[in-house]
């Protein structure tokens, strides 16, 4: 057999088709792991930040930025006294010089995540670190024990004694306390025996509430019409309130004007009611010439009133009527 046929062989055997399948395997895994990362990396800079202590920060946990999710937690060491976290953010975020950090509890089963607060106009380069003045962590044991040392340093142990002192003389008997605890049951009781009252009660209240939510758009309305109302009488109130200021306002310049002018204003006045006086005593004047004048017009058209001429009537001179009546010289007469 030659070595061309036992190669043909074994490439067309299971065993290298298994070898095959499981190599193709592991570079899917891999590539299904490595992408992810390296799109992440690739799209994301690398900061740290100095903390007190961990506070329960693990690597993987989220970063905010804002109340945003941004990043990612991809570190947690310890260097020295402190310890570092290293985490990644979304090119897109920008972050000054004075950005600070803090360890904040996510949700009520313990979870930790990093809050970034940006500050500052100079913007942080890749790889800098939030100094350990611009971090702060949730309320660690530490702190506790401090505090009960420090609460316990301050109280005054006299003054609790006789507190204690002044409870136990204070305390009711057995007998008080248990027609105390007699007086609970019969009330106890009272309530059970109106059980039904109480549920009769209850149902009128849910009814008023039910009538009440079936009312609401009703209501709010009402509510929206007295807002306007108290709105147009708002502003009718601050338009009452600017024209009092202007009369004011006015008033006070009049009163200047005419305490400054008094002396011109005087002798105004004066010629003003010389001007009047002389006005009404031609009024009279112009009356009575009006009340001649009707009479004469009316005589003046009855007297051409009959063609183109004038009708005088006049005595004959010196002679009397009567004469001239009885000379005939006048007709008409009696």
């Amino acid at each position: 057999m030659s070595t061309t046929s036992a190669w043909r062989r074994i490439r067309r055997g299971p065993a290298f088709d298994g070898a095959v399948g499981a190599a193709v395997l592991v570079l899917l895994l891999a590539a299904a792991v490595a992408i992810p990362q390296l799109t992440f990396r690739a799209g994301t800079n690398a900061y740290s930040a100095e903390l007190a202590n961990a506070a329960g920060l693990t690597d993987g946990d989220q970063v905010y930025v804002a109340g945003v999710p941004a990043g990612r937690v991809t570190g947690v060491v310890l260097a020295g006294d402190r310890v570092r976290v290293d985490f990644r953010l979304d090119r897109g975020q920008s972050i000054g010089e004075s950005t600070s950090a803090e360890v904040k509890l996510g949700t009520i089963l313990g979870t930790r995540y990093l809050g970034v607060r940006p500050a500052g106009s100079v913007m942080m380069p890749q790889g800098a670190t939030i100094p350990l003045e611009r971090t702060s962590v949730p309320y660690s044991l530490n702190d506790i024990g401090a505090d009960v040392v420090k609460t316990t340093a301050e109280l005054d142990v006299p003054l609790l004694r006789r507190m204690i002192t002044t409870l136990n003389r204070s305390t009711p008997d057995g007998d008080l306390l248990g027609r105390a605890l007699d007086g609970i049951s019969q009330a106890t009781g009272i309530v059970g025996e109106r059980n039904g009252q109480f549920r009769e009660l209850l149902t009128g209240v849910q009814a008023l509430t039910t009538s009440l939510l079936d009312q609401q758009d009703t209501l709010v309305a009402l509510l929206g019409d007295a807002r306007l109302v108290a709105e147009t009488l708002a502003d009718r109130r601050e338009t009452i309130r600017a024209l009092i200021t202007d009369v004011h306002t006015l008033t006070t310049s009049l009163d200047t004007v005419v305490t400054e002018n008094e002396p011109l204003i005087g002798p105004l006045l004066a010629d003003v009611h010389t001007v009047t006086d002389t006005l009404s005593r031609n009024e009279a004047a112009l009356s009575e010439t009006l009340r001649l004048l009707g009479p004469a017009s009316r005589y003046l058209a009855n007297a051409t009133g009959n063609g183109p001429w004038g009708d005088v009537s006049a005595p004959a001179g010196p002679l009397p009527d009567n004469l001239l009546c009885v000379a005939g010289l006048l007709g008409g007469c009696r």
